[in-house]
């Protein structure tokens, strides 16, 4: 994928089949998920490339006849690159999106128990959205409390947040996606607060994924994630917070954060012995190359190689002091490349509980309109249900229209995941939002 390119050559849209080497790749349809490339926008000449494209799974791609090949035999042909390419970008983009909602109210309190919000009865985005801003605001002042307390150094009683808990893994169990997809939308400032709560959640969604956990586990990972990171509540402000990359020496210090915070819940009260193992070892990665105890493989536990995978992906889609947060299909392409990294089955299993186009990802569809992945089908990851929003032909919003890729697309597809900024929409995770509204 070639996201922010404006300089493109003659194009032409060629089948799977038509593919040779010599070829500049522009561009491939279908999931990223389909195929073993990172990125686009290269000269195909390792034979070893060429036939992984293939056999591959994508529907076609998009050459470049200026910077390469073209079929054999035929003469290229100009697309309309204001309609099809990756590189069109209407400046009136940015008109499809409504101005931001007002702030919301304060939310009670006190959370009603789980069973007053709802049933578990599985329901769409849509319908669970508000019950899960509820439980986001309320998820947001419990862990500030309990940071706040860790930060001078006061015990964790663990049973107090078993409620927080089961709220979490009610609303994934009604909608695995909207709640993580709100928790996305943390701040710069209560990022170390919120982050924890969007492991929680990414850690039960996991552990549904994969199956075979009894809900005493699955409530324990949900407890795991809220107090990975609690060792960071002894780190130096002016380390934490710093708007800029650490030195060594600062990064040093930050590297202390898990045995400070396994130091902290060994001291507390009724803490799992999964949260103890994840909070230590959740910076471990597969190839030893982690901290603090630079474990490699199996040594490694498999709920803090959940942990591990949960922590990154929620940590690249977030803004944070020093880094602008990455889009979810970017950070999982990224992830995937991470050759040793992660344990290679559960972050296939991880992507497939969030999906390959996770909710609010923006997409350009074969209809020639930009529109942002609206739900999930779980029947099939690379057909989500996605609102349309914006004709990239006319330069012009259109009334929203959302579309079931699976069941109701009339020969519409993803064409590829692009990047909001090269759309002129910035701030993307809260534009969408009020466009999902």
């Amino acid at each position: 994928m070639h996201l922010k390119n404006r300089n493109f050559g003659v194009l032409r849209r060629i089948r799977r089949d038509q593919i040779r080497s010599g070829m500049f790749i522009q561009s491939m349809e279908g999931s990223w998920f389909s195929h073993p490339f990172l990125k686009a926008g290269f000269l195909l000449t390792d034979p070893a490339d060429v036939e992984a494209l293939l056999s591959s799974k994508i529907d076609g791609v998009l050459i470049d006849t200026e910077k390469g090949l073209d079929i054999e035999g035929q003469k290229p042909r100009v697309m309309p690159i204001d309609a099809t390419s990756e590189g069109a970008k209407p400046a009136a983009a940015q008109r499809a999106v409504p101005a931001e909602s007002a702030e919301s109210a304060t939310a009670p309190q006190t959370l009603p128990t789980i069973t007053a919000l709802a049933s578990d009865a599985p329901c769409s985005m849509a319908e669970e959205f508000g019950r899960a801003n509820i439980i986001a605001d309320h998820a947001k002042r419990v862990m500030t409390e309990l940071y706040d307390q860790a930060r001078l150094g006061r015990i964790v009683n663990a049973d107090t947040l078993v409620p927080l808990v089961e709220d979490i893994a009610g609303s994934l169990a009604r909608n695995r996606s909207a709640l993580t997809s709100i928790l996305r939308l943390k701040t710069k400032d209560e990022y170390t607060y919120v982050h924890s709560v969007a492991v929680s959640a990414l850690m039960i969604n996991l552990g549904r994924e994969i199956g075979g956990f009894d809900p005493a586990m699955l409530r324990d990972m949900g407890v795991a994630g809220l107090l990975h990171d609690v060792g960071k509540m002894a780190m130096p402000e002016a380390v934490l917070g710093k708007p800029g990359e650490l030195t060594n020496a600062e990064y040093s210090i930050m590297k202390t954060h898990p045995e400070r915070g396994h130091a902290l819940l060994r001291r507390s009260r009724d803490v799992p012995g999964m949260a103890l193992d994840v909070c230590l070892h959740h910076h471990e990665r597969v190839n030893g190359t982690g901290y603090p105890g630079r474990l490699k493989g199996g040594r490694i536990t498999l709920f803090s190689r959940m942990g591990a995978i949960c922590d990154v992906y929620d940590a690249l889609t977030s803004n944070r002091p020093y880094k602008t947060a990455w889009g979810a299909n970017q950070a999982l392409k990224t992830m995937f490349s991470w050759r040793g990294h992660f344990d290679t089955d559960i972050l296939t299993a991880f992507i497939r509980s969030v999906g390959i186009y996770p909710v609010g990802t923006l997409v350009k569809l074969r209809s020639g309109h930009l529109a942002f992945v609206l739900d999930i089908n779980d029947a099939d990851l690379t057909k989500p249900i996605v609102r349309a929003f914006f004709s990239i032909a006319h330069g012009a919003p259109i009334p929203p229209q959302d579309i079931n890729l699976l069941t109701n697309a009339e020969g519409d597809a993803i064409v590829s995941s692009e990047d909001p900024d090269a759309w002129d929409l910035g701030d993307w995770e809260k534009r969408w939002s009020a466009l999902a509204a």
